[in-house]
């Protein structure tokens, strides 16, 4: 059977988890989370970015250790050894990020629809045939589109920041928020969003070269360029325009540009928009379609979803079967509503993943780290212990309704699993096993002595 190729290097590795990362939220959330911190939107930028820091750096150390596809069930399964548990995360992952994938998609979909007039979900469904096109093709060429479209949307912040950084206002301007510090804690639940998809490096591990010394490198890099990015860009949003009416857009960003330079910027504003969503959308689904190819590896999925075209090396079935998926969440309609569902699994799944990294710190210690989390007391990771405590405190933030609905999800895959995916693993163990074949015990053999004959 034909296997991943590694082809990817630091540059292009850097682009994809930017990709991801910058895209949907910063274009669209920004002006919600306005509504809700005001003018300390930038501190739910920096408290969010926390966050993302201390568990992307649990994703380094462990991307590094085991730099496979279905990155997190690959974590879960080494550290707890319960492969319902496992794939109850990997589900969860999976559904969520589906979900968030459409919604971006949608998102797209309705900045094409207000430069052309065409039907939004029209708009949506042709970005997932172009991206799927180029997934095919290789994910080497869809990274350099990728990358064209991350250039294209980081353009359009830098943008954003040297036109409106004449306009900052004094210092005092920026500690006025309409709910005070239990704001800053509730824009930042939302901001994460625009934050996801560092932790999706993992899922490219097979297909990256020198995987133990790139992945951490990168990860770093990005939650530091989109950090800074995101919190200039917050403060010259909110210096612009009055918080109340950034709440009310559904594109704060064209609005600023169209508030300092006319129209015209507004609508090239629109299309950076169009390269922000497009390359969150390309990078979630070669996400989403290595992850299913990497669980099929563990024989938690069918196997014919291992299937690699011969020329490519692409996981074709898992690209196609992902696309599909997307597609009827987008003819279903606008979810964007439930983009909290998104961020509560994120969090559920961060805070396992810094609980994995202090599990396996005591577990599997003689395993070698290509990277290790700064800051130790002995064997305790301190900056992952953070990243749980964090995690966990967000998830207290979330109505009862939606961490019923979060739950629900997470068990499910664990229902899903002993139903039908125990028992494909013990068949694949039992054929495994019964390749081997049984050794043989020795025998001696006891020679008699012949008798002599009498003459």
């Amino acid at each position: 059977m034909f296997r991943l190729k590694r082809e990817i290097g630091l540059f292009g590795t850097i682009s994809y988890v930017l990709g991801v990362i910058i895209g949907a939220g910063i274009y669209v959330i920004i002006g919600k989370a306005a509504g809700i911190a005001g003018n300390e939107l930038w501190l739910s930028f920096l408290v969010a970015a926390f966050i993302a820091a201390c568990t992307g750096l649990s994703y380094a150390e462990l991307a590094s250790t085991f730099p496979y596809d279905a990155a997190e069930y690959v974590y879960t399964e080494r550290a707890f050894r319960d492969r319902r548990f496992s794939f109850g995360i990997a589900w969860l992952k999976l559904v969520t990020t589906l979900i968030a994938t459409a919604a971006v998609a949608l998102g797209f979909g309705g900045y094409l629809s207000f430069l052309t007039g065409w039907n939004i979900v029209f708009c949506a469904l042709l970005l997932m045939f172009v991206l799927t096109v180029f997934n095919l093709v290789g994910v080497k060429q869809a990274l350099w589109f990728d990358s064209v479209m991350v250039i294209l949307a980081v353009v359009g912040l830098v943008l954003v920041i040297v036109v409106g950084a004449p306009h900052i206002k004094p210092v005092e301007f920026y500690f006025e928020s309409p709910s005070g510090l239990p704001g800053i804690f509730t824009g930042a639940a939302l901001i994460f969003f625009a934050f996801l998809g560092f932790e999706n490096i993992g899922n490219i591990g097979e297909e990256v070269k020198d995987p133990k010394r790139t992945l951490p490198l990168a990860l770093i890099l990005s939650v530091i360029i989109s950090t800074v990015l995101y919190v200039a860009v917050a403060i010259i949003a909110v210096s612009v325009l009055p918080w109340s009416q950034l709440a009310a857009s559904n594109s704060p960003l064209s609005d600023i540009m169209t508030s300092l330079l006319g129209t015209k910027a507004g609508i090239m504003m629109a299309v950076m928009a169009l390269a922000a969503t497009g390359s969150t959308v390309i990078g979630l689904l070669i996400a989403t379609s290595r992850m299913i190819y990497g669980m099929a590896e563990q024989h938690s999925m069918p196997q014919w979803l291992l299937k690699v075209s011969k020329t490519r090396r692409v996981p074709y079935v898992s690209v196609l079967i992902i696309t599909a998926i997307c597609s009827v969440f987008i003819i279903w309609g606008d979810i964007a509503s439930i983009a909290f569902l998104t961020d509560f699994g994120a969090l559920f799944i961060f805070l396992v993943v810094n609980l994995c990294v202090i599990v396996l710190r005591y577990s599997h210690h003689h395993v070698p780290r290509g990277f290790r989390v700064w800051g130790n007391i002995g064997k305790f990771p301190v900056i992952p212990a953070l990243g749980l405590l964090s995690c966990a405190a967000l998830l207290f933030s979330f109505s009862k309704k939606l961490f019923f609905v979060g739950m629900m999800l997470f068990l499910s895959g664990m229902l899903i699993y002993s139903i039908f995916g125990e028992r494909k693993f013990h068949a694949h163990m039992k054929e495994k096993l019964s390749l081997k074949e049984p050794e043989q015990p020795k025998r001696t053999k006891m020679l008699k002595a012949k008798p002599k004959k009498r003459k």
